[in-house]
């Protein structure tokens, strides 16, 4: 017998276990592929700078794909009819839609704001409202942390259908969160007194904050007059504490000129 016959021999006793091999091949390269999608994936994340929450979001997409891909070749080996898998996949991809409706807009729009960036962790943000300071952005909600503590979770659809304020600023080269309040007094004192007794008194916080506050008249009419005090801090979970310290100074600012014209 020649080598040929012996190998046809081989083949024939074989053939029941090929679709195993098969199997066991499609397995092995699906996770060979994972692998490779997921270091190429973390260094082009690192590459363009972009957040790690970004890139998780890439690589769960990749691994659900292969997943999917690597099902499908394993039922075809299996002999399920291909209109099966296309039933199937129409069936599970109908059931999912109805079912997590939300939460594929949430990913979706959580993957947007990881790659748009229109914040990131760290910074002071308002979002329909709510303050607080960025802690975490994930693929489905973004989180956080308000002045007084308060965790605070807004589903990422919310977030892109929200008007959003970015309070964080770049002075001097130092990431500072800027902040301000109004404050109103009636005509009884000349603005050049008021102005003046308000700086003074904001003036003791320029070596205690990053930042001289700022006073800037804002509106004016027969009622009275607002001003603005604009101020920086570097930590949000200074914002509550110095803003009470700076309004309370300008408060006794405003009662000693009251005293005094008195």
């Amino acid at each position: 017998m020649s080598w040929w016959d012996e190998l046809a021999e081989l083949a024939k006793l074989l053939e029941p276990y090929l679709p195993y091999l098969e199997i066991l091949v499609t397995v092995v390269a699906a996770i060979s592929l994972e692998r490779l999608a997921t270091r190429r994936v973390r260094k082009a994340v690192e590459r363009l700078q972009l957040p790690p929450d970004a890139g998780n979001a890439i690589i769960l997409a990749l691994r659900v794909g292969i997943l999917v891909a690597a099902c499908i070749i394993i039922m075809n080996i299996g002999g399920v009819p291909s209109s099966w898998l296309v039933g199937l996949s129409a069936l599970g991809g109908t059931a999912i839609g109805f079912a997590s409706t939300r939460s594929v807009g949430n990913l979706i729009s959580g993957i947007y704001l990881m790659i748009s960036r229109p914040f990131g962790i760290g910074d002071y943000v308002r979002i329909d409202g709510l303050e607080g300071e960025v802690v975490e952005i994930t693929v489905n909600y973004t989180k956080l942390r308000a002045p007084d503590g308060t965790t605070i979770l807004i589903s990422n659809q919310k977030v892109l259908d929200s008007k959003v304020m970015n309070f964080t600023r770049e002075v001097e080269g130092r990431k500072l969160i800027k902040c301000d309040f109004a404050v109103g007094f009636d005509h009884s004192i000349p603005s050049e007194e008021i102005e003046r007794a308000l700086k003074t008194a904001l003036a003791k916080w320029t070596e205690e904050l990053p930042a001289e506050p700022e006073l800037v008249l804002n509106k004016w009419d027969k009622g009275g007059k607002e001003y603005t005090v604009t101020f920086y801090v570097e930590d949000a979970g200074e914002l509550r504490r110095v803003k009470h310290a700076l309004m309370s100074s300008v408060l006794r600012a405003w009662e000693e000129l009251k005293t005094r014209s008195s």
